[in-house]
């Protein structure tokens, strides 16, 4: 006769949702940490790229002080001083992703041939094309920046 154990049952662990949400911070402040510099001298495709990737994991980062916000709003025994930080994180890294996702947007600008934005600051290159008007009626004057 054959007498073999049964089989142990499946244990089932659990991960608390704050881990998951500080390993998903971890990760994506790694990448962020990790992501190259372009060399100098590297054409604005390059730039794009970066910004583009950097803009991708803020907005990753954000979504996890997300997910951490409504672990803290459920749990009624959370401090309101530790929501405040976790809203103020997640508005910092929504805050660092658009201006990465701006960032892109000129550098991709300057590839195309096109104008960047009026708040590209010294990335600006509305001398290079010649322009001194902006882009749209009704902005303000910006003749006298672009022409230093």
């Amino acid at each position: 006769m054959n007498t073999r154990p049964a089989p142990a049952p499946a244990v089932s662990t659990v991960v608390p949702a704050v881990r998951l949400v500080e390993a998903g911070l971890r990760r994506a402040d790694d990448a962020i940490w990790t992501t190259p510099v372009p060399a100098y001298g590297a054409g604005p495709l390059v730039h794009a790229a970066r910004a583009r990737r950097l803009a991708e994991l803020h907005t990753r980062r954000a979504r996890w002080w997300t997910v951490l916000r409504r672990i803290a709003v459920a749990d009624h025994a959370v401090p309101t001083v530790y929501l405040s930080a976790v809203v103020t994180a997640a508005g910092e890294a929504e805050q660092q992703a658009r201006f990465w996702s701006d960032a892109a947007d000129d550098w991709q600008a300057r590839a195309d041939r096109r104008p960047t934005s009026e708040v590209a600051g010294a990335m600006s290159n509305w001398a290079d094309l010649g322009l001194t008007e902006p882009a749209a009626p009704g902005l303000p004057d910006s003749s006298t920046a672009v022409a230093r």
